[in-house]
């Protein structure tokens, strides 16, 4: 099963056997190529409130090879570095976030999300413990050179450690204005004002 995230909303690849857990999801039949992904998706993008349910008997070949074709696709990397009983997060742009950003050409995931993290934070030292399940959304690009593309973003989540003594310093020239340090017991104030494909990961320590 994928989930794929449009701002707040879903796009769900899954076998048929589970459908029955979306009861409330617009299904989207007969999108079997990547053209007709595409003349979906610019239906989708006009409506505001509906999740949808895309059914397939194999939906990794499916999200891989005709989905994921319909987009232009970049990969990024990020962590959730923890120290003793408390977690490390940013406020950009309004919102509680994760640290996190696209691989440099040849770079792994795991170096790209060590980097994002020491970048970001202003903290050094933090060590990769786990790898996380994965996420995906959808944007619209505004850089120059691609205005306007769709992205299928995937983010490749780790879990961290950090022993050192550093509370770490913004990165201000991405937008961030804030790093915090939470306890578990106050995730709640960042999941009522955080992206919703964070909250799988977030929930992960809940």
């Amino acid at each position: 099963m994928y989930k794929v995230f449009l701002n707040d909303r879903e796009i769900v690849i899954a076998q048929p056997a589970d459908q029955i857990m979306f009861p409330q999801f617009e299904v989207a039949e007969s999108i079997q190529t990547a053209d007709e992904v595409k003349s979906w998706f610019s239906k989708f993008i006009n409506e505001t409130k509906t999740n949808a349910l895309i059914i397939q008997d194999n939906p990794d070949e499916y999200f891989t090879d005709v989905f994921s074709q319909a987009f232009t696709q970049i990969e990024a990397a990020g962590g959730i570095a923890k120290r003793n009983n408390q977690f490390l997060f940013i406020f950009r742009n309004g919102k509680w976030d994760l640290p996190k950003g696209k691989l440099d050409a040849g770079e792994t995931p795991e170096k790209a999300a060590i980097r994002e993290v020491e970048e970001e934070c202003g903290i050094q030292g933090h060590q990769i413990v786990k790898s996380l399940p994965p996420t995906w959304h959808i944007y619209q690009s505004t850089w120059k050179g691609s205005a306007g593309e769709w992205i299928l973003k995937k983010t490749h989540w780790f879990a961290m450690k950090y022993t050192g003594t550093e509370n770490g310093t913004p990165e201000t020239g991405e937008n961030i204005s804030e790093i915090r340090w939470f306890e578990k017991e106050d995730f709640g104030l960042i999941l009522q004002n955080t992206y919703s494909n964070l909250k799988s990961i977030i929930n992960l320590y809940s």
